[in-house]
């Protein structure tokens, strides 16, 4: 049974934000990565990822540790392709997590991921960019953005004035 999980972090569960501490404070690893999409703010006041399709390895399934289990098969045959054209790079980090039984429902709770996909947030697994090179990485993307959700094309939240 593995016994961590990697997400691919954008917002608020980032070092330094209001989530950190709360929900990753017993991260393993903390490094930089990147995946394909487009970052947006929403009026909220947090950030939204829209992830290609055809990037997505995985979708979350109703078992954590299952889910983790499947991240390390992916993993093993993962190779970086060149950027999807059209799409954009996200930019965040690669948070390693112990016990996926216990931390991955957590954060799936704060993301408001639901078991029938109407959440505001769906969890999947996609390719990142790392030092490391490439991993298999969840990632909480939002399949339908509120019209008012602003676009910030340098890929990186918070926005850089």
């Amino acid at each position: 049974m593995p016994e961590i999980v990697d997400l691919f972090v954008y917002g608020t569960l980032k070092r330094g934000f209001s989530n950190h501490r709360a929900f990753c404070a017993r991260a393993l690893k903390i490094r930089e990565a990147a995946i394909a999409g487009y970052l947006y703010e929403l009026p909220v006041g947090y950030p939204a990822v829209r992830i290609p399709q055809e990037r997505i390895l995985l979708e979350a399934g109703p078992d954590p540790t299952r889910d983790a289990s499947r991240q390390r098969h992916h993993e093993a045959s993962l190779h970086w392709e060149r950027p999807d054209e059209g799409w954009g790079s996200v930019q965040g980090e690669w948070i390693r997590l112990p016990d996926p039984a216990r931390t991955l429902p957590l954060i799936d709770a704060l993301e408001g991921v639901r078991r029938d996909g109407r959440g505001e947030y769906r969890r999947a697994l996609v390719p990142a960019r790392t030092q490391e090179g490439p991993r298999a990485l969840w990632v909480y993307w939002m399949p339908q953005l509120p019209p008012d959700a602003h676009y910030l094309p340098n890929g990186a939240w918070p926005a850089r004035t």
